[in-house]
């Protein structure tokens, strides 16, 4: 009976972890560059029930990017495309390191798009921006992650 048991419940974990794998929970929506895409901003959202915490930014392939921080600010504040943190003008926004900024649970893109669209956006909502400054273009931006302890990598094509 103890062996059924167990088996069960061996079963029942296996299955659930599956599900989370074949389900990662980092999806993306806004992408927003500069003329030359040297700068990109991802937006991106958490549909799982644990936070996110991304780990590593690549960019086309394998490059270390020059500079990477994550934007959290309130969606009717949007996203600033810059290639100076330091200016007059990114200085109204929330620029994180990645090691400080945790995309929470239940920020999904597309209900935050569309509270905004009937103007009831509530005011502790927050939109995530992956901030990626680069030399040279960038046309594409691998982003690994942690989620319930377990690493994934999500890959973006910018242009």
């Amino acid at each position: 009976m103890k062996k059924i048991i167990v088996g069960l419940i061996l079963v029942i974990f296996t299955g659930i972890i599956f599900w989370i794998r074949i389900n990662p929970p980092l999806e993306y929506g806004t992408i927003a560059g500069n003329s030359e895409y040297t700068s990109v901003v991802i937006g991106l959202g958490n549909k799982g029930f644990n936070d996110i915490q991304i780990t590593k930014v690549y960019v086309n392939n394998g490059e270390t990017p020059s500079e990477v921080k994550m934007q959290i600010n309130h969606p009717d504040k949007g996203f600033i495309v810059t290639d100076d943190f330091s200016s007059s003008e990114a200085a109204t926004y929330d620029f994180f390191s990645l090691l400080d900024a945790k995309i929470e649970r239940g920020t999904i893109i597309g209900e935050i798009y569309e509270r905004q669209d009937k103007k009831q956006v509530k005011e502790d909502d927050k939109i995530y921006g992956l901030t990626i400054l680069n030399e040279q273009p960038i046309y594409k931006a691998t982003i690994q992650y942690r989620y319930l302890g377990m690493p994934y990598k999500f890959e973006v094509n910018v242009k």
